[in-house]
């Protein structure tokens, strides 16, 4: 069996891990591909679930320089914020944290 190993830094929060990836799948469908559409994160061998937009990988012996330019202008994470509480709701997880940067370290 192999390890799987990452960073990534990403806006969003944490859903139930027993949530459907099935079913957040079929939620999902129809979103424009790009990089602020929302999607999910499986952390670990499924200990997190989060669901996510705007997700940026660190890659291994690198670093990300954060600053609060390089985040989001409001009416993007306005925007954001929106698009992940549908899709929290429409898988059945109305009541979710507020969204948040997420630094995600993932070794499974």
């Amino acid at each position: 069996m192999g390890l799987y190993h990452s960073v990534n830094l990403a806006y969003g929060f944490e859903i139930p891990a027993k949530t459907d990836v099935n079913e957040i799948d079929r939620a999902l469908q129809g979103q424009p591909y790009n990089p602020d559409s929302v999607g999910y994160i499986v952390v670990g061998d499924c200990d997190h679930l989060l669901l996510a937009t705007r997700c940026t990988r660190v890659d291994e012996n690198e670093f990300v320089r954060l600053s609060i330019d390089t985040l989001a202008p409001p009416a993007e994470q306005a925007a954001w914020d929106t698009a992940l509480h549908q899709a929290a709701v429409s898988v059945g997880c109305p009541d979710h944290p507020a969204p948040a940067w997420l630094v995600i370290h993932n070794y499974r």
